[in-house]
């Protein structure tokens, strides 16, 4: 039987508004970048990581750790856009499956994105999904930052919003933020990023609504996963405190 290879692309652009050059910040002697696919290439489902990125500043930190670099177009309006570029051009294999890393989650953990990739293969009709882990921090249910998630019986994402959802007239306990990563089937991924944008997507900025928009399932894969992401400083510090625990024996995240 012929092997599903899948491929783990991690879009990476230099300029971010809230944290400049956020890809590059030095976290225990290292650009961030490094820790996101340093946890992807622990990652055993995937066959191969590859950072996109329209940056020769990232694309030659990412050689300088050993790691590999593809020079995309600078006229992607999306991490996604990046990314079905980059699975186009790549040449050493044919990927089946896709997988988008968010390059702000320098703590991604390998676990979800195996489990996630597990699941895409299991069920051969889903075209996309993403995990979706329990958030019933309150502080965190009111950032606009971490998106949450409602999911239906049979594990496909019904919404996702920066807004609490659903709204709790009555008590409830089954609140879901999400991990920054989707995987694509790579027939799907090349026609998702030709998919027109729709006013759901452009009202909440959240690109995978437009696969629900247009009338596609997008599996949630739940797990009990820690998030953490790198969007201002502060977010940073607590990175680099993380990882500096770890590297001095402390327990590692899951």
């Amino acid at each position: 039987m012929k092997k599903i290879k899948i491929l783990g692309i991690i879009p990476a652009r230099l300029h971010s508004t809230r944290l400049p050059k956020k890809m590059l910040a030095d976290i225990a002697g290292k650009p961030l970048i490094y820790y996101t696919w340093r946890q992807a290439k622990r990652a055993k489902m995937l066959d191969e990581v590859i950072v996109a990125t329209d940056s020769p500043e990232i694309a030659s930190a990412v050689q300088f750790f050993g790691g590999t670099a593809m020079m995309t177009s600078d006229k992607h309006k999306t991490g996604s856009d990046r990314v079905a570029e980059a699975a186009r051009r790549f040449k050493k294999f044919k990927p089946e499956i896709v997988v988008n890393l968010q390059g702000d989650e320098p703590l991604v953990p390998p676990q979800a994105i195996n489990q996630l990739v597990r699941e895409m293969k299991k069920d051969k009709k889903a075209v996309m999904g993403t995990v979706a882990i329990p958030c019933n921090d309150k502080e965190k249910l009111k950032d606009p930052d971490v998106v949450k998630t409602i999911i239906d019986k049979n594990g496909n994402a019904i919404y996702f919003s920066r807004s609490i959802i659903p709204y709790p007239r009555h008590p409830y306990g089954e609140y879901y933020s999400k991990l920054g990563l989707y995987a694509f089937r790579y027939r799907f991924l090349q026609t998702y990023v030709r998919l027109v944008q729709r006013p759901l997507e452009r009202a909440e900025s959240l690109e995978q609504l437009r696969a629900l928009e247009h009338g596609y399932k997008v599996k949630a894969v739940a797990g009990n996963y820690i998030r953490e992401e790198v969007n201002n400083l502060r977010q940073l510090k607590r990175v680099r405190i993380i990882i500096d625990k770890q590297r001095r024996g402390g327990q590692s995240r899951k």
